[in-house]
């Protein structure tokens, strides 16, 4: 890189570093280049220490949770990619209301529900999200979603950390629309259901996915968001003739075509092909213009 001493400085931090880190063992599609540096906080004080180094040296610098909306590009990332994971954690305010980690996977937070008894997040099993990721996309399903479960989140902002209070115009679809900044955990309300009424939602909404969509594939979960009005993306997909169209080792899943999964030899181009010959396709017949619902990262 050619910031010199970088290395050395977030050493001297205290943090968890790795030099030329492959991006494709971070995200759920599997592709990617080297990430130069990627960083691993393991608290709220390094990740405000982290960040105001990184902004003071204007490096660089992108923000990685579950990694499961995320598409690197095979060139990697010339910066340092600062890895959310190590932040996990879950702690009961009281019964069916917990404080979350952003690095906490979504199925830890299921879990806890099925123990205690409640729930709301059933929805989200089966998909390889943290809860730092689901907040930041309003993650969602089956007519749920993320936004309904949050009552507060707090934020590292430039000036430090700031509470904020969730409200209906909080979240919109697949977004978040509360202040910029990296979230660090969230607070989080389920309803009492009961053991067996949690474990029924969890059996019902993981026999939904595995019936109707790959499963146990890398691949980002919906390529595309769903447009405002009329049929959903995998629809439309499915209606120019793309489902089963292949291009190197990505492939728009027969299951559902608004899926692309990696084959296991998928380069981050072979996935953007497809996602634009999708949206070049649907554009031509029905005159409407995909939006993905993935970061593609290089790109504004």
């Amino acid at each position: 890189m050619r910031f010199s001493g970088l290395k050395r400085d977030l050493s001297a931090l205290g943090l968890p570093l790795r030099e030329a880190e492959p991006l494709r063992r971070h995200t759920t599609v599997r592709t990617g280049g080297e990430a130069a540096l990627m960083a691993f906080p393991r608290t709220g004080a390094e990740l405000e220490r982290l960040c105001g180094y990184l902004r003071r040296r204007e490096v660089p610098c992108f923000f990685l949770s579950g990694g499961s909306k995320v598409l690197f590009p095979d060139e990697g990332f010339p910066g340092v990619v600062v890895n959310l994971r190590t932040l996990r954690g879950l702690r009961e305010l009281s019964p069916g209301r917990v404080e979350v980690l952003c690095g906490t996977p979504v199925a830890a937070l299921i879990a806890y529900g099925l123990r205690k008894g409640y729930g709301g997040a059933e929805f989200l099993v089966g998909i390889p999200a943290t809860v730092g990721g689901a907040v930041r996309m309003n993650a969602g399903a089956f007519g749920e979603c993320m936004g309904d479960l949050v009552e507060e989140i707090l934020i590292l902002k430039e000036e430090g950390f700031v509470r904020w209070a969730a409200s209906p115009g909080t979240f919109g679809y697949r977004s978040f629309r509360g202040p910029e900044g990296v979230i660090l955990s969230a607070v989080v309300r389920l309803r009492p259901l009961g053991r067996e009424g949690v474990r029924r939602r969890i059996e019902r909404f993981l026999a939904a996915r595995r019936s109707g969509q790959p499963f146990g594939v890398p691949s980002f979960g919906c390529a595309f968001r769903n447009p405002g009005e009329g049929p959903p993306a995998g629809w439309l997909i499915e209606r120019v003739g793309l489902k089963g169209r292949s291009r190197g080792g990505a492939v728009v899943s027969p299951r559902h075509a608004n899926f692309i999964v990696n084959t296991g030899r998928a380069a981050s181009r072979d996935i953007l092909d497809l996602m634009e010959e999708a949206r070049e396709r649907v554009h031509q017949r029905f005159g409407i213009l995909l939006e993905p619902e993935v970061r593609i990262v290089g790109r504004a």
